[in-house]
Protein backbone atom coordinates (compact mmCIF):
# COMPACT_ATOMS: atom_id res chain seq x y z
CA UNK A 1 0.00 0.00 0.00
CA UNK A 2 1.38 3.40 -1.02
CA UNK A 3 0.21 6.43 0.95
CA UNK A 4 1.30 9.91 -0.10
CA UNK A 5 1.33 13.16 1.83
CA UNK A 6 0.66 16.16 -0.36
CA UNK A 7 0.18 19.89 0.01
CA UNK A 8 1.92 23.24 -0.02
CA UNK A 9 5.11 24.12 1.83
CA UNK A 10 4.88 24.07 5.59
CA UNK A 11 1.60 22.24 5.83
CA UNK A 12 2.95 19.68 8.30
CA UNK A 13 3.44 16.79 5.84
CA UNK A 14 6.84 15.69 7.12
CA UNK A 15 5.89 15.90 10.78
CA UNK A 16 2.64 14.01 10.16
CA UNK A 17 4.25 11.34 7.95
CA UNK A 18 6.98 10.65 10.53
CA UNK A 19 4.54 10.53 13.44
CA UNK A 20 2.08 8.31 11.57
CA UNK A 21 4.87 5.92 10.53
CA UNK A 22 5.95 5.60 14.15
CA UNK A 23 2.36 5.06 15.32
CA UNK A 24 1.72 2.37 12.70
CA UNK A 25 5.00 0.59 13.59
CA UNK A 26 3.96 0.66 17.26
CA UNK A 27 0.73 -1.07 16.21
CA UNK A 28 2.77 -3.84 14.53
CA UNK A 29 2.53 -2.79 10.87
CA UNK A 30 5.44 -3.21 8.47
CA UNK A 31 5.97 0.44 7.48
CA UNK A 32 8.63 2.23 5.49
CA UNK A 33 8.85 5.99 5.14
CA UNK A 34 10.11 7.68 1.98
CA UNK A 35 11.38 11.01 3.27
CA UNK A 36 11.17 14.25 1.34
CA UNK A 37 13.45 13.48 -1.61
CA UNK A 38 14.06 17.10 -2.64
CA UNK A 39 16.38 17.77 0.31
CA UNK A 40 18.63 14.79 -0.52
CA UNK A 41 18.78 15.66 -4.21
CA UNK A 42 19.50 19.30 -3.35
CA UNK A 43 22.49 18.26 -1.23
CA UNK A 44 23.81 16.27 -4.22
CA UNK A 45 23.38 19.31 -6.53
CA UNK A 46 24.88 21.54 -3.86
CA UNK A 47 28.05 19.40 -3.74
CA UNK A 48 28.20 19.14 -7.54
CA UNK A 49 27.50 22.79 -8.42
CA UNK A 50 28.13 24.74 -5.21
CA UNK A 51 24.63 26.18 -4.72
CA UNK A 52 24.21 28.03 -1.43
CA UNK A 53 20.46 27.56 -1.23
CA UNK A 54 17.38 26.41 -3.10
CA UNK A 55 16.69 29.92 -4.41
CA UNK A 56 20.07 30.03 -6.13
CA UNK A 57 19.42 26.62 -7.71
CA UNK A 58 15.98 27.75 -8.95
CA UNK A 59 17.59 30.69 -10.71
CA UNK A 60 20.21 28.52 -12.40
CA UNK A 61 20.19 26.62 -15.67
CA UNK A 62 20.20 23.40 -13.63
CA UNK A 63 16.71 23.77 -12.20
CA UNK A 64 14.87 21.43 -14.57
CA UNK A 65 17.62 18.83 -14.32
CA UNK A 66 17.19 19.09 -10.55
CA UNK A 67 13.42 18.55 -10.76
CA UNK A 68 13.94 15.61 -13.11
CA UNK A 69 16.37 14.06 -10.64
CA UNK A 70 13.88 14.61 -7.79
CA UNK A 71 11.16 12.79 -9.77
CA UNK A 72 13.47 9.88 -10.70
CA UNK A 73 14.63 9.54 -7.10
CA UNK A 74 11.05 9.73 -5.77
CA UNK A 75 9.95 6.92 -8.10
CA UNK A 76 12.98 4.78 -7.29
CA UNK A 77 12.56 5.17 -3.54
CA UNK A 78 8.82 4.50 -3.60
CA UNK A 79 9.28 1.38 -5.77
CA UNK A 80 12.11 0.10 -3.62
CA UNK A 81 10.13 0.68 -0.42
CA UNK A 82 7.08 -1.08 -1.89
CA UNK A 83 9.26 -4.15 -2.47
CA UNK A 84 10.33 -4.19 1.18
CA UNK A 85 7.33 -3.08 3.24
CA UNK A 86 3.62 -3.71 3.54
CA UNK A 87 2.85 0.01 3.93
CA UNK A 88 4.84 2.86 2.40
CA UNK A 89 4.32 6.43 3.51
CA UNK A 90 5.72 8.97 1.06
CA UNK A 91 6.47 12.50 2.24
CA UNK A 92 5.26 14.33 -0.89
CA UNK A 93 3.92 12.76 -4.05
CA UNK A 94 4.91 12.86 -7.70
CA UNK A 95 2.09 15.39 -8.13
CA UNK A 96 3.82 17.80 -5.77
CA UNK A 97 6.97 17.44 -7.82
CA UNK A 98 5.01 18.12 -11.00
CA UNK A 99 3.69 21.34 -9.48
CA UNK A 100 7.16 22.59 -8.51
CA UNK A 101 8.51 21.74 -11.94
CA UNK A 102 5.79 23.80 -13.61
CA UNK A 103 5.95 26.59 -11.01
CA UNK A 104 9.70 27.12 -11.35
CA UNK A 105 9.79 26.56 -15.13
CA UNK A 106 13.05 27.85 -16.55
CA UNK A 107 12.10 27.04 -20.17
CA UNK A 108 14.60 24.22 -20.60
CA UNK A 109 12.32 22.48 -23.09
CA UNK A 110 14.57 19.46 -23.70
CA UNK A 111 14.66 18.56 -20.01
CA UNK A 112 10.97 19.44 -19.63
CA UNK A 113 10.16 16.95 -22.40
CA UNK A 114 12.24 14.29 -20.64
CA UNK A 115 10.44 15.13 -17.39
CA UNK A 116 6.97 14.91 -18.98
CA UNK A 117 7.85 11.58 -20.65
CA UNK A 118 9.05 10.17 -17.33
CA UNK A 119 5.93 11.44 -15.58
CA UNK A 120 3.70 9.89 -18.26
CA UNK A 121 5.58 6.59 -18.00
CA UNK A 122 4.17 6.22 -14.50
CA UNK A 123 1.01 5.14 -16.31
CA UNK A 124 -1.11 3.32 -13.79
CA UNK A 125 0.97 4.53 -10.85
CA UNK A 126 -1.51 5.44 -8.18
CA UNK A 127 -1.30 6.18 -4.51
CA UNK A 128 -3.77 4.05 -2.62
CA UNK A 129 -4.45 7.07 -0.48
CA UNK A 130 -3.21 10.67 -0.36
CA UNK A 131 -3.46 12.75 2.77
CA UNK A 132 -3.69 16.35 1.59
CA UNK A 133 -2.42 18.75 4.24
CA UNK A 134 -3.72 22.29 4.21
CA UNK A 135 -1.32 25.13 5.01
CA UNK A 136 -1.13 25.46 8.77
CA UNK A 137 -2.48 28.60 10.42
CA UNK A 138 0.73 28.63 12.47
CA UNK A 139 2.70 29.05 9.23
CA UNK A 140 6.44 29.53 9.69
CA UNK A 141 9.32 29.12 7.26
CA UNK A 142 10.90 25.69 7.24
CA UNK A 143 14.50 26.84 6.81
CA UNK A 144 14.84 25.16 3.40
CA UNK A 145 12.46 27.02 1.12
CA UNK A 146 11.94 30.73 0.84
CA UNK A 147 8.40 31.80 0.11
CA UNK A 148 5.83 34.28 1.21
CA UNK A 149 2.41 33.39 2.56
CA UNK A 150 0.55 34.32 -0.64
CA UNK A 151 2.74 31.83 -2.50
CA UNK A 152 1.61 29.07 -0.10
CA UNK A 153 -2.03 29.71 -1.02
CA UNK A 154 -1.18 29.43 -4.72
CA UNK A 155 0.74 26.20 -4.08
CA UNK A 156 -2.17 24.76 -2.14
CA UNK A 157 -4.65 25.49 -4.92
CA UNK A 158 -2.40 24.33 -7.77
CA UNK A 159 -1.34 21.08 -6.13
CA UNK A 160 -4.99 20.31 -5.36
CA UNK A 161 -5.74 20.67 -9.08
CA UNK A 162 -2.90 18.31 -10.07
CA UNK A 163 -3.42 15.58 -7.48
CA UNK A 164 -5.42 12.55 -8.58
CA UNK A 165 -8.52 13.23 -6.48
CA UNK A 166 -9.79 9.65 -6.38
CA UNK A 167 -8.48 8.68 -2.95
CA UNK A 168 -7.61 12.06 -1.42
CA UNK A 169 -8.46 12.92 2.15
CA UNK A 170 -8.10 16.49 3.39
CA UNK A 171 -6.29 16.64 6.72
CA UNK A 172 -7.64 19.33 9.07
CA UNK A 173 -5.48 22.12 10.45
CA UNK A 174 -5.46 20.83 14.01
CA UNK A 175 -2.90 19.63 16.54
CA UNK A 176 -0.48 16.88 15.55
CA UNK A 177 -2.18 14.44 17.94
CA UNK A 178 -5.54 15.14 16.31
CA UNK A 179 -4.05 14.76 12.82
CA UNK A 180 -2.53 11.38 13.74
CA UNK A 181 -5.80 10.04 15.17
CA UNK A 182 -7.68 11.46 12.15
CA UNK A 183 -5.35 9.63 9.73
CA UNK A 184 -5.50 6.39 11.72
CA UNK A 185 -9.29 6.52 11.62
CA UNK A 186 -9.26 7.04 7.83
CA UNK A 187 -6.79 4.17 7.41
CA UNK A 188 -8.95 1.62 9.25
CA UNK A 189 -10.75 0.47 6.10
CA UNK A 190 -7.45 0.11 4.23
CA UNK A 191 -5.62 -1.79 6.97
CA UNK A 192 -8.29 -4.36 7.87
Amino acid sequence: MLIGFSGACNSGKTTLANALAEELRNKGYDVELVGEVVRDVFRMFQRRHGFRDLKELRESKHHFQFQLEVLKTQIERENSALNRAEIVLSDRTVYDNLFYTIFWNSMDWKTLKEYVNLFRSLGERRYDLIFFCKPLSSNAKDGFRDYDLSCVEIQDLAIRLLVDRENVIDVPDESLEYRISFCLEKLKDYLD
